[in-house]
C-alpha cells in the first residue's frame, strides 16, 4: 500500500492510497470517493476486501484528509471543483489508466456523476452507494434537513453519527468523540461549510435530463434504513438513469462500507466481475 500526492496543473496537490496490484485480465483500477468530512480512512474495512481482487486508488477529496485544502474569497468550494480536482489525479498517476471503475459514497456519488458527466469515456462501471447529487430538496429526508453535517462539537457529531448509521456499537458515545477528535484535527470545517452551501444551493445537481444522459453500466447500492437520503431517494436514482441496477443492503443505514463491509464489498465487487 502506498501513499500518494498527485499534484494538478492548478499546483494543487490531491492525496490518494494506492492498493492493491494491477490485474492481468486489464480490469482498470477501483477508484473510490468518500462521504462529506471523510477521508480514505472510511475504507478501512473495505479496502483490505477490494485490494486482493483488484488495484484500489481511495482517494481524499479536495479539502478532505490529505488532500490540499485550499481557501480565500477566490475559492469556490463545490462538486464541480472536487470532480475536477478527482480526474486531475487519475491523469496525474505515473502509470496513468486508460478507464477506471468509479465508487463514490454519498458527497462522492454526488461526484462520481459529475465526473461521469463530463468524462463518459473515463469510467467503465459505476457505483453509487446512498449517493448524493440529486436535488437536495426533494431527496433528503426532512428530519434530516436539520442535521450538523459539518459537525462543529461532540454533541454535533453524536447526532449526525446515530442519524446516520444503524448500529448500536457505531453509535455509541465513544465512537463519537473519536470521530469528533480525528476530523477535528482536520481543520477544514470551513471548506466543508462552502460545499454544503453551494450543494444546498442546487449548485452543480443532477437533474433527470441529465441522468438520462449517462449510459455506463451502473449498481446503486442503498441502506434499507438510510435516514439521510431514504431509499425513495436510490429509487428514484435508478429509475432515472437508463443502464442501472439498484440492490438494497437490509439492516443497513447511510455508511454501508462502514455497517455490513463484507456485504458491500461482495456485491461491489461481483458487479464489477460479471
Amino acid at each position: 500500500m502506498k501513499r500518494l500526492r498527485l499534484a494538478l496543473p492548478s499546483g494543487l496537490c490531491v492525496g490518494c492510497l494506492d492498493a492493491g496490484a494491477s490485474r492481468p485480465d486489464g480490469a482498470p483500477p477501483l477508484v473510490l470517493l468518500h462521504g462529506i468530512g471523510a477521508d480514505h480512512g472510511e475504507w478501512a474495512l473495505t479496502l483490505p476486501l477490494f485490494a486482493r481482487k483488484r488495484r484500489v486508488l481511495a482517494v481524499d477529496l479536495l479539502g478532505h484528509g490529505w488532500s490540499d485544502k485550499p481557501a480565500g474569497s477566490g475559492v469556490t468550494y463545490r462538486i464541480r471543483l472536487l470532480a475536477d480536482a478527482v480526474v486531475g489525479a487519475i491523469e496525474a498517476l505515473p502509470d496513468r489508466p486508460r478507464r477506471v471503475d468509479l465508487l463514490g459514497h454519498s458527497l462522492g456519488g454526488a461526484v462520481a456523476l459529475d465526473i461521469v458527466r463530463h468524462h463518459p469515456r473515463l469510467v467503465r462501471r459505476l457505483v453509487l452507494v446512498d449517493a448524493a447529487g440529486q436535488p437536495v430538496a426533494e431527496t433528503i429526508d426532512f428530519l434530516a434537513t436539520s442535521l450538523p453535517f459539518v459537525p462543529g462539537s461532540f454533541e454535533d457529531s453524536r447526532r449526525l453519527l446515530s442519524t446516520s448509521v444503524n448500529s448500536r456499537i457505531l453509535g455509541h458515545p465513544l465512537v463519537a468523540l473519536a470521530a469528533a477528535l480525528y476530523k477535528g484535527r482536520r481543520r477544514n470545517r470551513p471548506q466543508l461549510m462552502k460545499l454544503v452551501a453551494s450543494m444546498a444551493a442546487g449548485e452543480d445537481v443532477m437533474k433527470p435530463r441529465d441522468l438520462a444522459r449517462i449510459t455506463n453500466e451502473t449498481l446503486i447500492l442503498w441502506g434499507d434504513r438510510d435516514r439521510i437520503f431514504p431509499l425513495a431517494a436510490g429509487r428514484r436514482l435508478a429509475r432515472a438513469l437508463p443502464n442501472a441496477r439498484l440492490e438494497i443492503l437490509p439492516r443497513c443505514g447511510h455508511v454501508p462500507p462502514t455497517e455490513r463491509p463484507v456485504a458491500f464489498a461482495r456485491r461491489v465487487l461481483a458487479f464489477l466481475d460479471r
